[in-house]
């Protein structure tokens, strides 16, 4: 997943699904996993704004390296019950 344009975002529907569970559930947050590395950290930072350009409070957003392949970003929605995950994308 490297969006060069909001619509790639927008057209994954399992992302999509996260945004909108995050909208449903007041305190809820996207935490983005990310490969390690400065590499991995500049994947998931183009992400996050990518999120905050189409709406998404950045306040809501955290950045979490590590549990990920190398080439893999990992989008999972923290709520106070149980979580909800995208799997890792390549």
């Amino acid at each position: 997943m490297r969006p060069r344009q909001g619509a790639d975002l927008l057209a994954d529907e399992r992302l999509r699904e996260l945004v909108l569970g995050l909208d449903e559930q007041p305190g809820s947050r996207l935490q983005i996993h990310y490969p390690g590395g400065e590499a991995g950290g500049l994947w998931a930072h183009e992400l996050r704004s990518w999120l905050i350009a189409l709406g998404v409070p950045g306040a809501r957003i955290e950045l979490a390296p590590g549990g990920v392949q190398a080439a893999a970003l990992g989008v999972e929605l923290l709520t106070g019950q149980a979580a909800d995950s995208m799997e890792p994308s390549q």
